[in-house]
């Protein structure tokens, strides 16, 4: 099998059923891995939707990371595509990435570019945070210098293909023999900085992420991270110290 989509509910049925009916036309041999946090609404009739879903039901909330080890622990596509549960694919977006990865093997991992709801662009890539970047980001009132703008990248319009560092994970198609070598998601950030932390591991060891511009899908930002209120400022905040702690601040 070619490729292995997982996508993580926790109370966003509507927007979920979407991004599975955006999903559509591949040209590769493909499964869907859906696991469900133990949402309020039954989902089962989205199994109707698409005949390649496997589901996971669990019986409370794992979060992100544990959700994502958990469909990676079944997936047996080539590549694996980590997909948000509020996305919607642009026409042949997935194809795109999937032939980028076949055609650019020095690449293990690639990111389209990700547009707002109004299909603005969404600014999506970041460098790696350090103490330093992240008090300038602070002081970044220009939106276009290189000095200020260093960890969110604040310069870049995110309208060229380049090699980035710290894309999001709302939408990341990796190989998956490099999931195989280095593992997915460090469950000690179950929520936030999961991918920091991913895409930090895959940069020391060698492993280089591409930004493909011209792959698209719509982001419907943080619909399901809203939900948690203020757990989610503390997820962010243990997410940021624990991050600190395991790669230092420098």
């Amino acid at each position: 099998m070619k490729l292995s989509i997982i996508i993580i509910n926790w109370n966003t049925k509507d927007l979920v059923k979407k991004t599975i009916e955006s999903i559509k036309n591949i040209k590769y041999t493909y499964e869907i891995i859906l696991v469900d946090n133990n949402s309020k609404k039954p989902i089962d009739d989205l199994l109707k939707i698409n005949p390649y879903i496997k589901l996971i039901k669990n019986d409370s909330n794992l979060y992100f990371a544990k959700a994502n080890n958990q469909a990676f622990s079944i997936a047996q596509g080539e590549y694996i595509l980590l997909l948000g549960s509020d996305t919607k694919i642009l026409k042949d977006a997935i194809d795109k990435m999937i032939d980028f990865l076949d055609r650019k093997k020095e690449y293990g991992i690639v990111a389209p570019q990700i547009l707002n709801s109004d299909k603005m662009i969404q600014p999506s890539c970041r460098n790696f945070p350090t103490l330093i970047n992240v008090i300038k980001s602070f002081f970044d009132f220009s939106k276009k210098s290189r000095f200020w703008g260093e960890y969110k990248l604040s310069y870049w319009d995110h309208n060229n293909s380049q090699e980035v560092k710290q894309p999001q994970a709302t939408c990341i198609l990796i190989r998956k023999s490099i999931i195989d070598k280095f593992g997915l998601f460090d469950t000690r950030f179950p929520l936030y900085f999961n991918d920091v932390d991913f895409f930090k591991r895959m940069d020391v060891n060698g492993v280089k992420t591409y930004f493909l511009k011209d792959a698209q899908i719509i982001h419907h930002y943080g619909q399901s991270t809203k939900k948690l209120g203020l757990k989610r400022r503390y997820f962010l905040i243990k997410g940021y110290i624990s991050y600190i702690f395991k790669w230092g601040i420098a």
